[in-house]
């Protein structure tokens, strides 16, 4: 992972070996490389994430080899790091005897382009373009099919593992399951270890915060906004240290003031931090997301849930309300598996597929999706999804004041 980086500081560090280093190899190229018997090429999808690939070009990016090797090194890191074969199915060849003669796979067992976890996430369904896919686990991570590159310092993209054509787009957060969890503990601490049956269901309190609090906490529609940031982990996006803050936004007159005033905490805290969650997702989409259907505003055709929050309905009914989801927010019953399902499936279709066939014609005709893929809320709520559109617009406020407040602190001392 970001592997540009790593190059340029094992050249400076290590002059020697980086000059007698043959090959440069990702973890995934490695796994590959050992099956095959000898060097494999990168994937077309997990070699975005190296910080050299011109993802529009489809090549090495020459400036990015120039600054890692220096002016005279270019050719040669080529030479470490190799071609890339654009097809994410191309067959490399047969397994190595050795793994035969050792372990006694099939003889006939074909090796293809090992790709990443992520690239591989997204393949553990034949994803639509337009679809959205939320893994809620201890971070949270946002992945979309799209035909659109638009890069954006926050967000990550990547050619798609199987799809010429299609990109993927994903957004990485630190602060997902662990963070609600803080909250939970906190609520389960004021309401008393023996309420609720907490002890058999630590959730239950906090499912009951989020599913009984108002829409953005507003009750009436004159209401002030209660919005936060909740980071017990210095955060990724936006760039921010741990902390907790709680503002009140009021979206008639798009004023915001840092305060509790109002707040029931920590049971608004419940609401608010899957509210915020969520409206960061649609903030950093929603250049990526187009109307599914004429007089919808934009928004995913479906929201797909994966990880363990997946199974949380409070969770899904705020991912609904805030991300839409005009066919439905989903659960994708894969189990905590989804990534190596998903490699498997593109084995499959590199193996299987009829000349020019895409992963998601030969997966989708054998697509069972009532054995995996459970609807758990209605989606899109017009009113509500309206409302979380002007709610957006304070959060992104929030989120410029506190990073200025932070830069205005670190400069001051």
């Amino acid at each position: 992972r970001f592997t540009g980086p790593q190059i340029l500081r094992f050249q400076h560090k290590y002059p020697d070996a980086y000059r007698k280093t043959s090959r440069i190899s990702l973890v995934s190229s490695f796994l590959a490389s050992l099956f095959l018997g000898k060097i494999a090429p990168f994937d077309i999808s997990d070699v975005c994430g190296m910080n050299l690939w011109d993802i529009p070009k489809g090549r090495w990016n020459e400036r990015l080899l120039e600054l890692c090797a220096g002016p005279g090194g270019v050719d040669d890191l080529k030479r470490k790091l190799g071609d890339v074969p654009d097809d994410g199915g191309i067959q490399l060849g047969k397994i190595s005897r050795y793994f035969v003669e050792r372990y006694s796979f099939n003889a006939d067992c074909v090796v293809i382009p090992s790709t990443g976890d992520n690239p591989a996430t997204i393949l553990a369904l034949p994803l639509r373009p337009g679809d959205a896919m939320v893994s809620l686990g201890t971070s949270t991570t946002f992945l979309m099919s799209t035909p659109e590159y638009k890069a954006d310092p926050s967000t990550h993209f990547f050619n798609h593992p199987t799809t010429p054509g299609l990109y993927m787009f994903m957004l990485c957060y630190k602060n997902g399951g662990l963070a609600r969890e803080h909250i939970r503990d906190a609520i389960n601490d004021k309401l008393g270890k023996d309420s609720s049956s907490s002890s058999s269901d630590p959730w239950r309190n906090f499912d009951k915060a989020v599913l009984q609090g108002p829409a953005a906490g507003q009750r009436t529609h004159t209401d002030l906004m209660k919005m936060g940031l909740f980071f017990p982990k210095p955060e990724i996006v936006p760039n921010l240290r741990n902390g907790e803050w709680h503002f009140n936004y009021d979206p008639n007159k798009r004023t915001l003031k840092e305060s509790q005033e109002g707040w029931d905490r920590p049971l608004d805290d419940a609401r608010a931090i899957v509210e915020s969650q969520m409206l960061s997702l649609r903030l950093r989409s929603s250049g990526l997301v187009h109307s599914p259907s004429k007089g919808i505003p934009p928004q995913p055709r479906r929201v797909y849930l994966v990880g363990g929050g997946s199974r949380n309905k409070a969770i899904a009914k705020v991912a609904g309300e805030v991300l839409g989801g005009v066919e439905g927010v989903y659960k994708l019953d894969v189990g905590e598996n989804a990534c190596a399902l998903g490699a498997a499936y593109k084995a499959v279709w590199a193996l299987e597929r009829a000349p020019n066939q895409t992963f998601e014609d030969l997966i989708g005709k054998r697509w069972k999706e009532e054995e995996f893929a459970e609807k758990i809320d209605e989606g899109y709520q017009p009113e509500l999804f309206e409302r979380f559109g002007k709610a957006v617009e304070g959060f992104e406020m929030m989120e410029k004041q506190v990073l200025r407040q932070e830069a205005e602190g670190r400069n001051a001392g």
